[in-house]
């Protein structure tokens, strides 16, 4: 595809190219593309849209360990949540993992904060509502143009004012849904597998609509609506998945004591085996010292499909329905091979008697409108799992009531 000529935003000439990136890099976005804006509108997206979305995402970011990022790499953002002291909880600031301000204990003791120490229990994840979903929609409108949707499909939510002196207004206005798991299947891979921090993103069409899954964090899931005007004839699937910790580059020692074993070796690390070991020690290193951030997402999503999903309990009870609900959502998502069947992950699931195939975007829509789905349940649920995973601990009430 030729470079655009024309800025998205303004529609001025493109006369200099502006690296924007698809997933905002302070939360670990690594996708840029040069073929989206001009660098005036980039600096406005930057400051105006990226910078208060961001900022919700600040205590995970903190303490991501071996957080991957291209720019201002060294930089530690101030966040909230709560911790402990004399058998007491209290509200926080924090930096880097120390607490640096409680306003309630400062009147109590009279003495520097900073240098007491605190037991950290939880993380706040501020979202407001009107930042949260301009940032969503950011990246869906950027990965939809990467992915060469035109931008007249796209104009219907984006909302520009441009006057002589340049930009002076961006706003999305695409319809978002929240991501509830309608089946066994996706409940078992958000709430009982291990927990995996990557970023995760699905553009699909289905019918006359147009879709973006977001995924940010294995947390914060979302359907944006880009359009409701799709050529039902054109099909459209497109992902991207992205770790967000790096890797360990560090080259194991490798057991290898017959044939087999550099067979086995060979196929972990997709390298071609060689009898020469000296060759092949080579090409494993080689293959981690080039290991990409950048993942299959039929990869990571097929290793937790299979990870003790089947229970022998599950296999052997006498409610038939329950059963065939666990089997059937196992066969929506699985090829032939076993693997992810990546078309209808997130894009469809199960529904009604019959157990018949569905939008998900648009049956989570009409459960909610008709207040038959427990949005913050889910979300409250995945929330602790991330809190877990940042601080060890569990649902921070458990911790109070210690």
């Amino acid at each position: 595809m030729a470079n655009r000529e024309n800025c998205v935003y303004c529609g001025k000439p493109i006369t200099k190219r502006s690296r924007e990136h698809i997933i905002q890099n302070a939360i670990g976005g690594l996708y840029e593309s040069e073929d989206i804006c001009c660098p005036d509108c980039n600096n406005y997206i930057s400051k105006y849209i990226d910078v208060p979305f961001t900022k919700i995402f600040n205590a995970i970011i903190s303490r991501i360990e071996n957080f991957t990022k291209t720019n201002n790499k060294k930089s530690k953002p101030v966040y909230t949540g709560k911790a402990a002291y004399g058998g007491k909880v209290y509200d926080v600031s924090m930096k880097a993992g120390k607490v640096i301000s409680c306003p309630e204990l400062s009147k109590e003791l009279k003495c520097d904060i900073s240098k007491l120490n605190f037991e950290i229990l939880a993380y706040d994840f501020p979202i407001d509502n009107i930042p949260f979903t301009k940032g969503l929609s950011k990246i869906a409108f950027n990965f939809a143009l990467d992915k060469g949707i035109s931008l007249d499909i796209l104009k219907e939510g984006l909302k520009t004012k441009v006057t002589e002196n340049g930009i002076e207004d961006i706003s999305f206005k695409y319809p978002v849904i929240p991501f509830v798991p309608l089946n066994p299947m996706d409940k078992h891979i958000e709430l009982n597998t291990s927990m995996e921090l990557y970023h995760n993103l699905i553009l699909f069409s289905q019918g006359e609509m147009l879709w973006c899954y977001i995924d940010l964090f294995n947390t914060f899931q979302y359907y944006v609506l880009l359009s409701d005007k799709w050529d039902k004839s054109i099909s459209v699937h497109e992902t991207y998945l992205q770790l967000l910790q790096k890797l360990n580059r560090s080259v194991p020692e490798l057991y290898i004591r017959k044939p087999k074993h550099i067979l086995t070796y060979a196929m972990f690390y997709n390298v071609e085996p060689s009898t020469d070991l000296e060759i092949f020690k080579k090409r494993v290193a080689e293959a981690i010292k080039k290991e990409s951030l950048k993942k299959s997402m039929a990869d990571v999503i097929s290793a937790k499909m299979v990870d003790k999903y089947l229970t022998p309990e599950l296999l052997t009870q006498t409610d038939t329905e329950e059963r065939d609900f666990y089997l059937k959502s196992l066969l929506l998502y699985s090829n032939e091979d076993d693997s992810l069947n990546e078309k209808h992950f997130r894009t469809v699931t199960l529904t009604g008697n019959d157990l018949e195939i569905t939008s998900y975007p648009l049956l989570i829509n009409l459960l909610v409108l008709n207040g038959e789905l427990d949005v913050r349940r889910y979300t409250y649920e995945k929330f602790n799992r991330l809190n877990k995973f940042l601080t060890g601990f569990d649902k921070i009430e458990n911790v109070m009531d210690e």
